[in-house]
């Protein structure tokens, strides 16, 4: 079991899909490891809505900038929209274990 205050690398979207489940209130706070050491602070919510198409959604704060997104799990891989899914892919996505 993690310990309180440790970042879990997030393994596969599954694995994103199953730890916002498991969470409280179905959010965390994640961050994407830059190649210069940052962290690009992220905070993500499963939505209980789905799109039109039946597709769950994220609610996603990029703490930067304090811009709001809701994506689809396609659109989570689209870098059109976002580098969570290739953060996830090449192991650089974490969540802090609060």
């Amino acid at each position: 079991m993690a310990k309180k205050n440790e970042f879990i690398k997030v393994e596969s979207l599954e694995h994103l899909k199953t730890i916002l489940k498991e969470n409280d209130n179905g959010t965390l706070e994640c961050f994407i490891e830059t190649n210069g050491g940052g962290r690009s602070w992220k905070t993500i919510t499963y939505a209980d809505e789905e799109d039109k198409n039946g597709n769950p959604k994220f609610e996603i704060l990029n703490e930067i900038d304090e811009t709001r997104q809701v994506l689809t799990e396609k659109n989570l891989f689209n870098e059109r929209y976002t580098n969570i899914g290739k953060a996830i892919e090449n192991g650089s996505f974490f969540f802090a274990w609060c």
